[in-house]
C-alpha cells in the first residue's frame, strides 16, 4: 500500500504539486503545466498554491510559492526535507490515515473512532470503507478492529508506509513503544558491539517499533525461520517481551529468530543467525541466484565465480521472499533511464532476467520488482569489473594547460567509471570522444571543446554525449 493513496483528493492534489515544483525548481514550471498534467483547473492550481504556502509558512517563514503574472512558477528555499514535512502534515490531518493508525497501534473500534475524528459519522464510515478497500487490495481485512493477514505481509506493508512516511522526521508511535525501542536498541548494540550507522538505527527503529506493536496486540509469528546464537540480549529481550506481552516459548522463539533475521539482512553481520531453517525457502532463493548467475553468463561469458556475490544474491531473494519491503525508495519507473543510459549493458540484463522469471510467485507487485532492479545493479555494479561487461569508450583527453590539468579533469570523471570509460593520452583507432581546448580538424570521432576552466554547461554537454556514445556503442 504507497502512502499517498492514504491521502485524500485535496491533499493528495497539493502534496503531487509541491512535489513537482520541488522536483524542477530550477526549470521553467507554469501554472498551465500544472493544470495539464493534473487534469484540473488552473485556478485551483492556484488555489492549491496559497494553500501549500499556509503550510509552509508554518515550516520556515523563509519558503514559499510565487506565482508569476505570467503565470510562471517559482520557489523560495524548498527542498526535499520540507517537502516530507508537508506531507507529514498532511497525513496528520487526512481521516483516513488517523484511521488507519488507530486501528494499528491500539485497535480502537470505530464507533470509539467517530468521536475522535473531526468529521459526521457518516462521513467518518465512508472513509473506513475505502481504507478496507485499500487493505484488502493487500490481503489485509480489519475484523473486530484488528488488522488481520499474513503475518508476515501485514508487518512488511505497516513497516513499508511507516518508514516512507517519517523516516528521519519524527518517531510517529507512542511514548511507551519509542522507549521500549530506545532500550531493545541500546541492549543490541552492546551486546553485539556494533556501529549502527544512523540511517540504519532510524530503519530498525521503526522495524523494532511495528514488531513491539504487533507482538502487544497478540498477532505472532507462526514460524521458525532462523536459528540464531542465545546470549544476554536474547535472554534480556525474551524478559522484555514476556514482561510487556503474555507470550508463550515457542512464539517467543518465533519472535526472536524474525528480529535478528531482519538484523542479518539489514545490518550486514553475521553473527546474529546460524542457520536458515526454512528449508523451502531457501532452496527457493538459492534456485533463484543459480538462475541469475547462469543467465549472466549466457549473457556476457563471464563467469561469477565471487563467493561474495553469489551469498549477497542469495540474500537479497531470502530478504525479499520473507519481508517483501515495498520502500518507495528507487521504485519510480522513470528513474530507471539513468541507469539505462550509463550502463545499458547490465540494464537489459537484469530485465531480461525478470521476463524468465514473470511467471514465478516471486513477486507480487511492480514496486517489489522495481526495488528489486535496484537491488541487483548496485550489486553488480560495485563488484563486478565493468570493462568485462560494459562496452568500453575511448576517450583521449589532450588539453593546452598540460598533463596536470589532463589528469586533473581524468580525476573528475573517475565517477563514471560504471560506463567502463577507458582514457587516452593520444587519438587512437579506438577514440569515440576528443576532449579539450583546442579544435581539431578531420577527426574520425566527436569532439568536445572546452572553456577554461570547464563550466556547469560544459560537464553537462559532457554527460549528455557520452550517453549518445554509449547507446550507439552498445547497439553496435
Amino acid at each position: 500500500m504507497l502512502s499517498e493513496e492514504l491521502l485524500i483528493d485535496r491533499y493528495r492534489y497539493e502534496w503531487v504539486i509541491l512535489k513537482y515544483i520541488e522536483n524542477y525548481k530550477n526549470h521553467y514550471c507554469t501554472v498551465s503545466e500544472l493544470s495539464t498534467i493534473l487534469a484540473i483547473s488552473s485556478y485551483k492550481v492556484e488555489t492549491y498554491i496559497d494553500e501549500l504556502n499556509t503550510y509552509l509558512s508554518l515550516i520556515s517563514k523563509d519558503t514559499a510559492i510565487c506565482i508569476k503574472k505570467s503565470g510562471e512558477i517559482t520557489c523560495a528555499n524548498l527542498d526535499y526535507v520540507t517537502v516530507k514535512k508537508i506531507r507529514i502534515k498532511f497525513m496528520k490531518i487526512c481521516e483516513l490515515f488517523n484511521i488507519l493508525d488507530n486501528f494499528f497501534i491500539n485497535e480502537i473500534p470505530m464507533k470509539k473512532q467517530v468521536a475522535l475524528l473531526h468529521s459526521s459519522q457518516t462521513a467518518s464510515y465512508v472513509k473506513f470503507r475505502h481504507l478496507k478497500s485499500l487493505l484488502n487490495e493487500e490481503n489485509i481485512l480489519i475484523k473486530k478492529s484488528r488488522i488481520i493477514g499474513n503475518e508476515l505481509s501485514v508487518r512488511s506493508i505497516f513497516f513499508s508506509t511507516y518508514y516512507e512516511l517519517f523516516n528521519g522526521i519524527e518517531n510517529p508511535f507512542p511514548k511507551e513503544i519509542r522507549q521500549m525501542t530506545d532500550k531493545i536498541i541500546k541492549q543490541f548494540s552492546s551486546q553485539y558491539i556494533v556501529t549502527i550507522p544512523r540511517t540504519k538505527e532510524i530503519k530498525l527503529a521503526i522495524f523494532i517499533s511495528i514488531w513491539f506493536i504487533r507482538i502487544k496486540n497478540k498477532h505472532f509469528i507462526q514460524e521458525n525461520y532462523v536459528d540464531y546464537v542465545k546470549n544476554d540480549f536474547t535472554k534480556w529481550l525474551k524478559k522484555a517481551i514476556n514482561s510487556d506481552s503474555s507470550i508463550d516459548d515457542e512464539q517467543l522463539e518465533n519472535e526472536i529468530g524474525y528480529f535478528l533475521m531482519f538484523c542479518h539482512f539489514e545490518i550486514d553481520n553475521e553473527q546474529f543467525v546460524t542457520k536458515f531453517r526454512t528449508f523451502d525457502l531457501y532452496q527457493e532463493a538459492v534456485k533463484l541466484t543459480q538462475k541469475f548467475i547462469s543467465m549472466f553468463f549466457d549473457t556476457f561469458s563471464y563467469e561469477i565465480k565471487d563467493d561474495f556475490i553469489e551469498k549477497e544474491l542469495t540474500n537479497i531473494h531470502i530478504k525479499w521472499l520473507v519481508y517483501r519491503f515495498k520502500n518507495q525508495s528507487f521504485i519510480i519507473k522513470g528513474k530507471f533511464n539513468y541507469f539505462q543510459e550509463t550502463n545499458p549493458a547490465i540494464d537489459k540484463f537484469i530485465q531480461d532476467f525478470f521476463r524468465e522469471i514473470e511467471k514465478s510467485t516471486f513477486f507480487q507487485s511492480d514496486s517489489e520488482k522495481n526495488k528489486l532492479y535496484y537491488d541487483y545493479l548496485f550489486l553488480l555494479v560495485t563488484q563486478l569489473p565493468m570493462e568485462k561487461i560494459e562496452t568500453p569508450l575511448n576517450i583521449c583527453i589532450d588539453f593546452s594547460h598540460g598533463n596536470n590539468y589532463n589528469s586533473y579533469i581524468k580525476m573528475m570523471l573517475q565517477s563514471l567509471q560504471s560506463m567502463n570509460l577507458i582514457f587516452e593520452a593520444k587519438i587512437s583507432n579506438n577514440t569515440k570522444l576528443f576532449l579539450s581546448d583546442c579544435a581539431m580538424d578531420k577527426l574520425n570521432c566527436e569532439q568536445l571543446i572546452w572553456k577554461k576552466p570547464p563550466t556547469s554547461n560544459d560537464w553537462k554537454e559532457l554527460g549528455e554525449l557520452l550517453v549518445k556514445l554509449k547507446e550507439v556503442a552498445f547497439e553496435r
